[in-house]
C-alpha cells in the first residue's frame, strides 16, 4: 500500500507554503527583482534563460511537463561538493547513494544505480558507477556550468537505465561559442578543518575568428576525515561477545577514508554560421578509501588469532581511471524540413581497481562506443518535435580471484520521438522510445568449490529484449505565474549484465551477489501532478507522483553468508512508490540591512513490494528551511535540514537515525576594477556536528559523514 511518511508538523508547514504562496503569487512587487527555485543563483535574469540542455528542444524549465532543477551560478557554486551525489543532496526529492563522504551518486526519488542516468554534455558518462555504490562517479562537479536534473522516467531520451530520472553535468568541454573578448575562464583554490583538503580547479576559454579551444584542470587530496563520534553505528551487534573489538573502535578518524584525485580536459570547436564541430579529451583519475572494507577472514581458530593483526592492515582502497573523447557536429537548417541536426559520440576507457592490501583483487574494465543523432523537424503547425537514433556497445570485464560480474559485451540500438504543440493556454508533450538491447555473458560465474568438486565449466549467455516506452504531458498555463501539470508515462527497463550474471564476493561492497539468467523486463507506470509558481517575487512547486512497477528488479538480503559476506540475491517482484516534494523560494524585497530570501523543501517517499516488505535503500522525509542574503560585496546563505529516522526498512536493513543538517556558506567579493572578479568565502558544513547517516547507503553502518568542517577558499572569474 502506498504510504506517504508526514509527521504533523511537516504536514502543517507543507499547507502554510502552499495557502502562502497563493496569497504572495498575487502580490506586485515593489522591485522587478526575478530569482529562481533552481536558476543562476542571485543575478536578476528571466525566466526563461532557465534552459535545460538535457532535451532535444532546450526547454525552459518553466514549459516543461516533468520535474526538472537546474543548479547553476550561486547555487552551483555554493553546492558543490567532492562528487555529484553529494552536490545534489539539498535539492528536494534527490539524495545521495554515498561511500563515505568522498564517493557518491544521485538517488532520484529513492531510486539510484541502474535507474539513474549520469550524463556529462547530454552524453553517457560511461564509468561503472552504476554497478555498485562504491564506484565513483568520474565528472567533477566544479568545473560545471550547470547541473540538471530530471525527475520520474526520462527513457524516450536516454534509455532504459533512466526509468528514474537523469542528471546531465553540462562542462562545455567542447567549446559552444567564441568568447566575446576572446578571453575568459575561471579558478578557484580550497581547503578544510576536518579532512586536510587541498583543492584548487580552472578552466579558460579562448577564441577568434571561427575557433574556439578550450581547457580544464583539477587537483584534490583530501586525508582521512573526522567523525563526529564512533564509526560503527551498532557495534554491540557485531562483536558482542568479543571486548577487544569494543575497546578498538574507531573514533575520531574514519580509517581509509582519503580520496586523491585529479584529472582535466582539452577541446577546441570550429564554429560557422550554420554549422558547429568540435572534439574533446577527458581524463580523470582517482584513488579513494573504501572505509570500513577489508578482506575477508576465511581461517578460524589459532591461526586465525596469529593472522588477525595482519588481516586488519589489508584495507580496500580503489584506484580509477577513465579516458575519454567526445565529438560532435551541430548544424541549423541541415536540409528541407529539418531546422536542426546533432551527431554526438563519445568513447570511454574505463578502468576501476579494487587494491587488496598491496595486491590487486579485483579489476574492472570497460570500453563504451556512444553515437546519438537527433533531427528537430520545422514546426507541423502548432507542433514541434525531434526525431533520434542512438546506438550503445558496451564491452566490459572484470577479472581477479573475487570478481562478481562476468565479461559482458552489451549493445542498444533505439529509435525516439518527441512531439510538443502550444494549444493556447494548454501544453501538450507526447513521445516514444524504441530499444533492441543484447546482453551477452562471455562466460558465466561459478562458485569455485563448485567447480572443483563438480568439474563445472563456464558457459556463455546471452539475452535479448525490446524495451518499449511511451509518455504524455500536460502543462495548463493557469496564469502567467501559475502553471498546472500533468504527466503520465509508461516505461520498461531491461535487466543489466550485473543483475543477470553476477555471481561472488564484492569486498568493496562487502557483499556476496548472485544474479538471475532469468530475469524479466520490469516495467514502470508513473503519474504525476503539480502546482507551479513561476513569479517575480515568488517561485514554488507543489508535486505529488506515484510509480507502479512490474517486476521491479531488486537485491534481496537473504540472511545468509557466503565467503564471510551476506548474500544479496537479485529478484524480482512487483512495487509500488509513492511521493511528495514541495519548494519555496520568497524574495522578501531589499532593506538598509540588504537583499533577504527566504527558502523551504520538503520531500517524502514510499517504496513497498508486494509482498508487504519495504524496498531497500530508501531516503527518509525531509523538511529544510533557509535565508539568503546578500549586502553590498557580501552574501551568505544559511540553511537548516530535518532528515526523520527512517523506521520503514527492508528485511535485514537497520534502522537510521535522524538528523539535524546547518549549512552556513559566506561570500565577499573583492572590490576593484576590470574585468578579473575575486571572491573570498568561507563554508560551515555539519555546523552542529550531528552523526549523519544515509540510509541510501550500504556503508551508512559503518561510514558517518564528515564531522563540522569549515571550508575556506578563494575563486575568480576573467
Amino acid at each position: 500500500m502506498y504510504r506517504l511518511k508526514m509527521n504533523g508538523s511537516q504536514l502543517l508547514a507543507a499547507v502554510v507554503a502552499l495557502a502562502a504562496s497563493s496569497a504572495f503569487a498575487q502580490q506586485d512587487p515593489p522591485e522587478a527583482h526575478q530569482d529562481h527555485l533552481h536558476g543562476a543563483g542571485h543575478e536578476a535574469h528571466d525566466i526563461e534563460e532557465i534552459i535545460v540542455r538535457a532535451t532535444p528542444l532546450d526547454r525552459d524549465i518553466v514549459e516543461m511537463s516533468q520535474s526538472a532543477t537546474v543548479l547553476a551560478g550561486e547555487d552551483l557554486r555554493r553546492e558543490a561538493a567532492n562528487n555529484i551525489g553529494e552536490t545534489l543532496t539539498r535539492q528536494a526529492g534527490l539524495s545521495n547513494a554515498s561511500f563515505g563522504q568522498n564517493v557518491g551518486r544521485p538517488v532520484i526519488r529513492g531510486l539510484q544505480g541502474q535507474r539513474v542516468g549520469v550524463l556529462t554534455n547530454n552524453m553517457s558518462a560511461s564509468d561503472a558507477s552504476a554497478v555498485s555504490q562504491d564506484h565513483a562517479v568520474s565528472i567533477e562537479p566544479f568545473l560545471a556550468d550547470q547541473v540538471e536534473v530530471l525527475r520520474g522516467p526520462a527513457t524516450l531520451l536516454y534509455g532504459s537505465g533512466s526509468i528514474g530520472g537523469v542528471v546531465n553535468v553540462v562542462s562545455h568541454s567542447i567549446p559552444q561559442r567564441i568568447p566575446e573578448q576572446g578571453f575568459e575562464g575561471r579558478a578557484m583554490a580550497q581547503a578544510d578543518s576536518a579532512a586536510d583538503q587541498r583543492f584548487a580547479a580552472g578552466r579558460v576559454d579562448i577564441g577568434g575568428s571561427s575557433f574556439a579551444f578550450h581547457a580544464d584542470a583539477f587537483y584534490r587530496r583530501t586525508d582521512d576525515y573526522e567523525i563526529p563520534g564512533q564509526a560503527e553505528l551498532y557495534p554491540e551487534d557485531e562483536h558482542e561477545e568479543d571486548e577487544e573489538h569494543e575497546e578498538e573502535a574507531v573514533t575520531g578518524l574514519l580509517e581509509n577514508s582519503f580520496l586523491d584525485n585529479e584529472g582535466g580536459a582539452l577541446g577546441t570547436s570550429w564554429i560557422g554560421d550554420r554549422w558547429r564541430a568540435g572534439l574533446s579529451w577527458t581524463t580523470y583519475d582517482s584513488n579513494y578509501g573504501i572505509p570500513g572494507a577489508h578482506h575477508p577472514h576465511e581461517d578460524e581458530g589459532e591461526e586465525h588469532e596469529e593472522d588477525h593483526e595482519e588481516e586488519e592492515e589489508e584495507l580496500v582502497t580503489i584506484g580509477l581511471v577513465s579516458r575519454r573523447w567526445d565529438a560532435e557536429i551541430v548544424g541549423a537548417d541541415p536540409f528541407s524540413g529539418f531546422d536542426q541536426l546533432s551527431f554526438r559520440y563519445a568513447n570511454t576507457d574505463y578502468t576501476h581497481t579494487e587494491f587488496e592490501g598491496e595486491e590487486v583483487g579485483t579489476e574492472f574494465d570497460s570500453d563504451t562506443d556512444d553515437a546519438r543523432l537527433e533531427l528537430r523537424h520545422d514546426p507541423w503547425g502548432r507542433w514541434s518535435g525531434a526525431f533520434g537514433l542512438q546506438y550503445t556497445e558496451v564491452d566490459f570485464s572484470a577479472s581477479g580471484d573475487e570478481a562478481f560480474v562476468p565479461p559482458s559485451n552489451t549493445g542498444t540500438a533505439a529509435l525516439f520521438w518527441i512531439e510538443t504543440a502550444e494549444l493556447g493556454q494548454w501544453q501538450l508533450d507526447l513521445g516514444m522510445r524504441y530499444e533492441s538491447i543484447d546482453v551477452t555473458a562471455l562466460e558465466l560465474l561459478a562458485h569455485p568449490h563448485e567447480e572443483e568438486d563438480s568439474g563445472q565449466e563456464a558457459e556463455s549467455g546471452q539475452r535479448s529484449f525490446k524495451p518499449f516506452s511511451i509518455s504524455a504531458g500536460v502543462v495548463w498555463h493557469v496564469s502567467e505565474t501559475g502553471h498546472l501539470t500533468l504527466n503520465l508515462s509508461r516505461a520498461e527497463r531491461a535487466p543489466t549484465a550485473q543483475e543477470l550474471y553476477s555471481f561472488g564476493p564484492h569486498v568493496a561492497s562487502q557483499t556476496f551477489e548472485i544474479g538471475d539468467s532469468g530475469l524479466q523486463k520490469e516495467s514502470n507506470l508513473h503519474i504525476e501532478g503539480g502546482y507551479r509558481i513561476h513569479g517575480e517575487r515568488l517561485d514554488a512547486s507543489f508535486i505529488l507522483y506515484a510509480d507502479r512497477f512490474e517486476d521491479y528488479i531488486y537485491q534481496q538480503n537473504t540472511g545468509e553468508e557466503e565467503d564471510g559476506f551476506p548474500v544479496r540475491l537479485w529478484s524480482q517482484q512487483d512495487a509500488d512508490f509513492v511521493g511528495a516534494e514541495v519548494e519555496v523560494r520568497y524574495d522578501i524585497g531589499h532593506y538598509d540591512s540588504g537583499h533577504w530570501w527566504i527558502f523551504g523543501l520538503f520531500d517524502t517517499v514510499s517504496g513497498e513490494l508486494d509482498d508487504g516488505q519495504n524496498v531497500p535503500l530508501m531516503p527518509p522525509t525531509r523538511f529544510g528551511l533557509g535565508l539568503d542574503w546578500h549586502f553590498r560585496g557580501w552574501t551568505a546563505n544559511l540553511s537548516w535540514i530535518r532528515a526523520d529516522d527512517h523506521s520503514d526498512v527492508a528485511e535485514y536493513e537497520t534502522p537510521t537515525p535522524g538528523y539535524d543538517l546547518l549549512n552556513l556558506d559566506l561570500t565577499w567579493s573583492v572590490p576593484g576594477s576590470g574585468r578579473s572578479q575575486w571572491e573570498l568565502f568561507l563554508k560551515g558544513h555539519n555546523l552542529l556536528d550531528e552523526d549523519i547517516r544515509n540510509s541510501t547507503s550500504y556503508l551508512k553502518d559503518q561510514a558517518p559523514q564528515i564531522v563540522r568542517n569549515f571550508i575556506f577558499g578563494v575563486r575568480t572569474t576573467f
